[in-house]
């Protein structure tokens, strides 16, 4: 584990660096040269003049093309050179290239121009000189290293290579940051322009933007529960048969560390931190999951606690400084913690840190990797590698998934059609809020018109409306798999989850300050009734978010953490086929993520599905192997197997979860519990598989 810098690599700032003739103000490269590059804002600046004067030789220009690209072919001038386009957003944009080849023009390019030569980057292409040109030169890598820390939380991304020479096109990762750079302005209100006076006054960029807005959230007082509060150690497990290491001689620390956002209204986070005698030099943060809408904050011991102790592995977990659905706290607070292992424990900071997490805490788990948490963090940790367990992997598609099946069973039970016509979807989907929410309530009706014996259970569908609605929370939750039926009838996932959640407002209990939800891009699917099908997708009510629910934000991560696909460590995931409430459809959204952002980043995850009925249905064996095999995978580089979560035909196999599955307990930790009984309920209804 190591505090994070966003500078360029050593490679480029050396390639940088020679490039700028080793900071001296660049050569006199009087021979014919090309300078060819990308004029762009997060769109292509198309069909327009770029103006560029040099150290030498007379004013050239190139025109770009209608994807920004441009060429000039130069003859008579010597580097370095100055780059100017007009565009049609942002106003004039310039570059700077010290060396023949690529040079880009954006706006972040402009930034740090304007930081290199402290002056408006218009102001200097219309006055530069000689002397100019050298004070540019001598300054561009320290300025490069100096915007691309400032502008990385208005961009979601840090960029790993110079911004001035970097090869990048239309629609990647460069150019969706320079789109986020846009639309970071626009919510402050401001203009690059803004930006640009900060720059030239090396003045830092955040500061010259106005203060974010609040949330209801923030004013929510937590405080850390009474055993935890006044903790400073907590007991060691129990021996156990098999145990190679005394569990009794672990050092052991608890104790409270200020929240992330020294928010007076909830101050603290508690900790426990576990290092074993045989301590490996390697730490595992653990993050817990959902702990409810209460107010007080206790810290979760991981369930493989026993076996990272056994294998040499020091663990922390916080509690968090927030409750709700508050992902921020979890990634902010698990980093701080981890961040201050040393001085809390006394050893060498970690040679390695990895993050595991359930549920929630597997939301934490993924966005802690993601590279655009490691942009915007306030405490910045790079994980070696991840494991999330049952994790909220599809970000805000799990509180859509929610939606659609409640706006599916309103409309299937008959109800919707008794609504007063006035209401709106989000009105509608309202009504399926808890009685004590909402008196009108039509939750419970709904449901007894789908089911019988709802909510105890072994409840099964009731009539033609019932088993189509089964369908509808099957294909939305992953599609025909095995397990599936179990998880509904007896899980107690759909129970406890999707429909103990329904009607929540689209702020999500106040978490952000806009309606999030979207069900517009749903497609109902009732197997074997196209019609059927046609119809609810033609009748459902659809709720649709407002503009900008979930910006970024300027003085940390967004509110609601994105899980966009671009891991910067390995994952190894697994998840349960029965679990309804964070159902194995977030496996798939984030394999369509990553695959979708390139084959270096799909190829950094690992999915397995885990036979299981309910919400992070695990054995110890099952967590432990993944958390193994990802530990092997970073260690030697040796990419363990996972499952084809997308292929429709190999997830409905009747086999589907047998490789990764072990129906294995631990005698002392797993003795009784939830995760054995249900093990054995699908043995009894013939689908354990063969002997694992």
């Amino acid at each position: 584990m190591q505090r994070t810098r966003i500078t360029l690599s050593l490679l480029a700032a050396c390639a940088f660096l020679a490039s700028c003739g080793g900071g001296n103000g660049g050569g006199s490269e009087s021979a014919p040269f090309t300078l060819s590059g990308l004029a762009a804002t997060g769109a292509a600046v198309a069909n327009r003049t770029v103006s560029i004067k040099c150290r030498e030789g007379a004013a050239a220009s190139a025109t770009t093309d209608a994807g920004g690209r441009f060429t000039a072919n130069l003859s008579g001038q010597s580097l370095p050179c100055m780059l100017e386009v007009e565009s049609a957003t942002m106003g004039k944009l310039h570059g700077v290239a010290t060396a023949a080849g690529r040079v880009n023009i954006t706006p972040l390019t402009s930034l740090i121009v304007a930081r290199a030569a402290r002056a408006n980057p218009s102001t200097l292409f219309t006055t530069i000189d000689a002397a100019g040109f050298s004070n540019l030169s001598a300054n561009l890598l320290s300025a490069t290293s100096a915007i691309g820390t400032e502008a990385s939380r208005l961009m979601g991304w840090s960029p790993s290579a110079s911004p001035l020479t970097a090869d990048f096109s239309i629609g990647d990762d460069t150019d969706r940051a320079l789109d986020n750079l846009t639309a970071s302005l626009s919510n402050a209100s401001a203009t690059l322009a803004t930006l640009n006076t900060a720059a030239a006054a090396g003045t830092a960029l955040l500061a010259a933007l106005p203060a974010e807005e609040t949330r209801p959230h923030t004013a929510i007082a937590y405080a850390i529960s009474a055993d935890d509060n006044t903790a400073t150690t907590f007991p060691a497990l129990g021996a156990a048969a098999g145990d190679v290491v005394d569990m009794s001689t672990t050092q052991r620390f608890a104790g409270k560390l200020a929240s992330y956002d020294n928010n007076p209204r909830s101050p603290f986070s508690a900790y426990r931190v576990e290092v074993p005698a045989n301590w490996n030099g390697e730490l595992v943060m653990y993050a817990h999951g959902y702990r409810g809408e209460g107010l007080a904050l206790s810290v979760s011991e991981s369930a493989i606690r026993r076996y990272l102790i056994q294998n040499g592995f020091a663990w922390a977990a916080s509690s968090y400084s927030k409750n709700s659905y508050n992902v921020v706290a979890g990634v902010e607070d698990t980093n701080k913690l981890a961040l201050a292992f040393a001085s809390i424990s006394g050893k060498a900071a970690p040679t390695r840190t990895y993050i595991i997490g359930h549920s929630m805490g597997g939301h934490v788990a993924t966005a802690a990797v993601e590279e655009e948490t490691l942009a915007t963090a306030v405490n910045k940790v790079r994980y070696s590698g991840s494991v999330p367990m049952c994790p909220v992997m599809g970000d805000v598609e799990l509180f859509n998934g929610m939606a659609a099946q409640g706006l599916a069973a309103l409309t299937l039970s008959g109800f919707n059609s008794q609504l007063p016509a006035a209401l709106t979807a989000r009105q509608r989907y309202q009504m399926l809020l808890d009685a004590a929410q909402n008196p009108n309530s039509v939750k419970v009706p709904v449901h007894n018109a789908l089911f019988n014996n709802f909510p105890t259970a072994g409840f099964t569908p009731r009539g033609a409306a019932g088993a189509q609605y089964a369908a509808v929370i099957k294909n939305t939750t992953g599609g025909t798999r095995p397990i599936f039926d179990i998880g509904l009838s007896f899980g107690g996932s759909y129970v406890g989850g999707a429909y103990a959640n329904f009607g929540v407002d689209g702020s999500l209990t106040g978490l952000l300050t806009r309606y999030s939800l979207d069900t517009s891009r749903i497609n109902y699917v009732i197997d074997g009734d196209a019609a059927a099908s046609a119809a609810l997708n033609a009748n459902a009510p659809r709720v649709s978010p407002d503009a900008n629910w979930n910006p970024l934000r300027r003085d940390g991560m967004r509110w609601l953490p994105l899980t966009p696909g671009r891991p910067y460590a390995p994952i190894v995931s697994i998840h349960t086929l029965g679990d309804l409430f964070v159902p194995f459809s977030m496996q798939q959204v984030y394999r369509t993520r990553v695959v979708a952002a390139g084959t270096e980043r799909a190829n950094r995850v690992v999915q397995r599905a885990i036979r299981g009925a309910t919400h992070c249905d695990f054995t110890n064996a099952e967590m432990q192997n993944a958390f193994a095999d990802m530990v092997t995978w970073v260690r030697s580089n040796t990419r363990p197997a996972g499952d084809d979560v997308l292929t429709a035909a190999t997830v409905a196999a009747t086999t589907y979860g047998c490789a990764h599955t072990k129906d294995t307990f631990h005698p002392v930790d797993e003795a009784t519990g939830s995760t054995r009984q249900l093990r054995g309920l699908i043995g009894q209804l013939g689908q354990a598989c063969p002997a694992n």
